[in-house]
């Protein structure tokens, strides 16, 4: 029997620019040749992050409360 893994690394970065963007890229691309050399199946993926927009969520009314009865029912 054999347990399929996945080891993620995450690393969250900052650049003012592309050029500084690239440099942290070929730092982190040369680190990643010493994970190739033991496990040649590694993979770099490296992925621009934007901040999301606010969304504003709509305001709900209050909730009734809910009985299932369709009228009003009297005592007769």
């Amino acid at each position: 029997m054999s347990i399929a893994l996945r080891a993620q690394i995450t690393i969250d970065l900052t650049a003012d620019d592309f050029v500084c963007a690239a440099d942290h890229q070929r730092r982190i691309e040369s680190l990643m040749g010493a994970i190739k050399d033991v496990y040649q199946e590694a993979a770099l993926e490296i992925r621009e992050r934007r901040p999301r927009p606010e969304r504003k969520l709509r305001r709900v009314d209050a909730m009734r409360h809910y009985t299932g009865a369709v009228d009003v029912y009297e005592e007769l």
